[in-house]
């Protein structure tokens, strides 16, 4: 009979009050079996093993619902993925995976690589790596163990579409039907669909849609009936909509791109009269106000004078943080994503989104909690056994030194990270 194990933490959070209500917590496997104080739990459980972060602060797992495992984080994207072989995309993914669970993210959806990752992650079911007849050769393979992955797999683009070059394009909504299919047979978790264009792709225009409401809507409602989620790339007002009227799980982005024809740049334009239609709509949405956001530092920070072209993109992310309140105050319901591998957007900094939707868009620190945790797993389809530290729930959490309700950037500092009850990271 394997002994438990109680947790003593100097708080342990509590995804419903949102305060930090517990101090003790017992695990059996790799499941929460009972919250309280901790006195009083180890003398209810007297032979049970004590994992002491008394000196931490308890909460799940960090959820970061996109990133680009396979992508290296550079100024080429595009160019690194191309000129990288097959096993060197293919491992830099594993220590990208391990960068994000050492970092505390414990959960964490690809959302968009090619059908190889799939393939590597060994399992029928890439959320569940304790199982599947290839575990032992992809852990042999990768050398550490990972966080839950749940895998788009290639997305479904368009001849010419956003990140084409991943693998097989769909178009048309039998195209798409038969698209959905395949990835689930192969093993994907979740459905990315394209609708509109992207920055990353030669080629690709971005403020071009690329699928009709009807064509995303034949896609996910076989998606849903092969119970997979779905996320929709939208850099558009349009493609919002389409996504929006399609019923699209989750919405990436949500840039309201037009091009400005003075500049020739693209430019965010919130478009009330389109978006209130939609109030009370509680979809999921994924800003992803990181992304690239290292690019700015030195103008951002007075370091050194804005040129035009700066002065222009700090606007920019003025008006992308107030999209984010606006799509907020709609009723949808924000999660974390930070698209890392694009760009200049790093694997170990899923802390540096949820800061910015606190300082910049408006959450306080117990909405940005609930964005990386419950939030996140119900939008990835697994709130009914992650996202919470709860009984029955999964044994996903990390510990930081102070508490994040009173200090957002102690996200910055994960001490020890426990996934599926095993010790992932301990004393750092």
């Amino acid at each position: 009979m394997e002994i438990p194990v109680l947790v003593h933490g100097k708080g342990i959070y509590d995804s419903l009050s949102r305060k930090m209500k517990y101090t003790g917590m017992v695990l059996e496997k790799s499941r929460i079996k009972e919250m309280g104080r901790f006195e009083e739990l180890a003398q209810a459980h007297p032979g049970a093993r004590i994992m002491d972060c008394s000196d931490s602060y308890i909460l799940p797992g960090l959820i970061n619902t996109h990133v680009h495992l396979e992508f290296t984080p550079s100024g080429d994207t595009y160019g690194a993925y191309i000129r990288e072989d097959r096993g060197t995309r293919l491992a830099g993914a594993m220590e990208h995976a391990r960068m994000l669970l050492r970092s505390g993210v414990t959960t964490v959806r690809d959302a968009g690589s090619s059908m190889d990752l799939v393939r590597a992650l060994g399992s029928d079911n890439p959320m569940d790596l304790e199982t599947g007849p290839d575990r032992k050769k992809a852990v042999a393979e990768t050398g550490a163990d990972l966080p839950r992955i749940q895998a788009a797999g290639m997305p479904l683009t368009p001849d010419g579409g956003h990140l084409a070059f991943l693998g097989k394009t769909s178009n048309g909504a039998q195209g798409l039907i038969q698209a959905v299919k395949e990835r689930k047979s192969a093993g994907c978790g979740c459905i990315k669909l394209i609708v509109s264009g992207g920055q990353l792709t030669p080629g690709s225009i971005p403020e071009r849609d690329t699928y009709s409401r009807e064509e995303i809507r034949a896609a996910v409602e076989t998606a849903h009936e092969l119970g997979l989620p779905t996320a929709a790339h939208c850099l558009t007002t349009s493609s919002c909509v389409n996504a929006l009227e399609a019923g699209v799980d989750s919405l990436e982005h949500c840039a309201c791109f037009r091009r400005n024809h003075r500049t020739g740049l693209l430019e965010r334009c919130y478009e009330p009269d389109v978006m209130e239609r939609f109030c009370g709509n509680n979809r999921f949405f994924m800003a992803g106000i990181s992304n690239n956001y290292h690019m700015l530092d030195p103008a951002r920070d007075g370091v050194k004078k804005p040129d035009e072209r700066e002065a222009f993109f700090l606007e920019q992310e003025k008006r992308e943080c107030e999209i984010f309140a606006r799509l907020s105050d709609l009723g949808m319901r924000p999660v974390i994503g930070t698209d890392a591998g694009c760009g200049f957007t790093f694997f170990h900094e899923t802390w540096l989104e949820m800061e910015l939707l606190c300082r910049r868009c408006g959450l306080t620190p117990e909405e940005v909690i609930q964005a990386a945790t419950l939030e996140g797993a119900r939008a990835l389809g697994l709130g009914d056994f992650l996202g919470m530290l709860a009984p029955g729930y999964e044994a996903d959490f990390i510990a930081v030194e102070r508490s994040p309700l009173e200090d957002i950037e102690a996200f910055r500092h994960v001490r020890h990270v426990v996934c599926r009850g095993k010790i992932m990271k301990q004393g750092e």
